[in-house]
């Protein structure tokens, strides 16, 4: 079957009739679709495109406020801690607004050899991080075998205390046969971005090499699914395309997984686009701090049940409110970035730079002290298989909630005794006091259990 037959689902005629709406909701409809949303019902793009049309501040208040409350329903007061940790700059895809592009003569290119890879991984454990995103160019032949080896590479890394737990790939779209090698390696989630699900903005930006293929995009999660994976992550790239008109086609999308798969992408990824230097286009469509905030408000609302991502690449006091705003993870800390301390010299090419940056502590501190949230390095999840529709009724129920509280605590005491700094223990034993005593029995039952046993020594204990 064709791409362009496989797209069926995908209505853009939908997206600009329910867009066409104009005028805000009044006090009963705003109260209505706020009221849905915390029944931890789906959210239609018409009463999503309500939402956007809030403008008082008192309505956008509202809205924050639901987000966050659906997002402590689902997950509870956690925050997530991811790396992403990039690979290789190789690319075969011509994407305007990326240095990876295939035509930049201006870079050095590389693939991380097996020993950096190990050595990568063991810097980012020794931050106290567990779960990893790998991050590279679109490689040529789509190079599965290189990303199998480096998620098997990073399973047996050992610090003497702790280990990567989780290992997610962010991929182009495949075909159905070459996720087996990715499945094999015991990967976590499948991440395919669409970026925008705007037709002429996606090509206007992907001119040439695999990405370029609008369709084979749209319909990537689909292969992937019917190919057996069980975890797959969206995202956009925001400002590539026009954000509300990419927030409603990923709330298409996920209405379209979930009536083909009964599961749904497990995370998004909202990230603001940031052409890097070597990039050859501004960002198309800019989108305000303001607007970014509401954006991260209304996925929560209209698609409860996925974890949203966030970046420590945006400014801090952003993505502090946005995880007061629905999110629920944080990528940071990546020891192999392409983008970062590149100059533009002309003659010159750049190489790609395997540094550290460790800044997980910071960011951590920032947490404790700013937004009150619990940091999270839990893997228990895909420890315990928890994946796929599994996973996906667990949280329908409320019930990965129960989990995540008492989990979350353990993986956070397991960081503040072995790689947090005095300071931020101090803190972090604080607000863990704190967070336990808010606790329901039940959960503060399992937590105290697990904690005592964090606290003799043990490591990786989840229920």
């Amino acid at each position: 079957m064709s791409a362009d037959k496989q797209s069926h689902w995908f209505d853009a005629s939908s997206i600009d009739r329910a867009l066409a709406r104009k005028n805000p909701p009044d006090g009963a409809e705003l109260r209505d679709i706020l009221n849905k949303s915390l029944a931890l019902q789906a959210l239609s793009m018409e009463e999503t495109v309500a939402l956007m049309r809030v403008r008082d501040g008192m309505g956008i208040g509202r809205i924050m406020a639901a987000a966050d409350e659906v997002k402590q329903r689902v997950y509870g007061d956690r925050i997530v801690l991811s790396a992403p940790l990039h690979l290789s700059n190789h690319c075969g895809s011509e994407c305007l607004y990326c240095v990876n592009r295939r035509s930049n003569q201006a870079i050095e290119r590389k693939y991380m050899t097996s020993p950096e890879i190990r050595e990568a991984g063991l810097k980012l454990i020794r931050q106290g991080h567990k779960r990893i995103f790998l991050v590279s160019g679109q490689l040529p032949n789509a190079d599965i075998e290189y990303l199998a080896e480096a998620i098997s590479i990073l399973y047996t890394v050992f610090d003497g205390v702790g280990e990567v737990h989780s290992v997610s790939v962010n991929v182009g779209a495949l075909k159905a046969a070459e996720y087996a090698a990715l499945l094999e390696s015991y990967v976590g989630t499948v991440l395919i971005y669409q970026d925008t699900y705007h037709e002429a903005s996606y090509r206007a930006a992907h001119v040439a090499g695999p990405k370029s293929d609008y369709h084979a995009r749209l319909n990537a999660a689909d292969v992937a699914f019917s190919a057996g994976v069980p975890d797959v992550g969206g995202g956009l790239m925001l400002g590539l395309g026009p954000w509300e008109y990419d927030l409603l086609g990923l709330v298409q999308h996920q209405a379209h997984l979930v009536r083909a798969y009964d599961t749904s992408y497990r995370t998004i990824s909202l990230h603001r686009m940031r052409c890097a230097p070597g990039s050859n286009m501004q960002t198309p469509y800019h989108v305000k701090d303001a607007d970014y905030l509401r954006c991260v408000a209304i996925a929560r609302l209209a698609i409860p049940y996925a974890g949203i991502i966030l970046t420590t690449k945006e400014p801090a006091g952003l993505w502090r409110d946005g995880c007061s705003a629905g999110a629920s993870q944080l990528l940071t800390g990546s020891v192999a970035n392409p983008y970062s301390n590149w100059l533009e010299e002309p003659g010159h090419k750049v190489p790609f730079p395997i540094g550290e940056d460790c800044h997980v502590d910071e960011v951590v501190r920032f947490l404790l002290e700013e937004a009150r949230h619990l940091p999270s390095f839990c893997a228990a999840c895909p420890r315990l298989g928890r994946s796929g529709e599994e996973f996906l009724s667990m949280v329908r129920e409320c019930g990965m909630k129960s989990q995540c509280g008492p989990n979350s605590a353990a993986s956070f005491l397991e960081f503040l005794l072995h790689y947090a700094t005095p300071y931020t223990r101090a803190l972090g034993e604080q607000l863990l006091a704190e967070k336990m005593g808010k606790m329901p029995p039940t959960e503060h039952g399992a937590a105290e259990r697990l904690l005592t046993k964090v606290r003799a020594g043990r490591v990786d204990e989840f229920i």
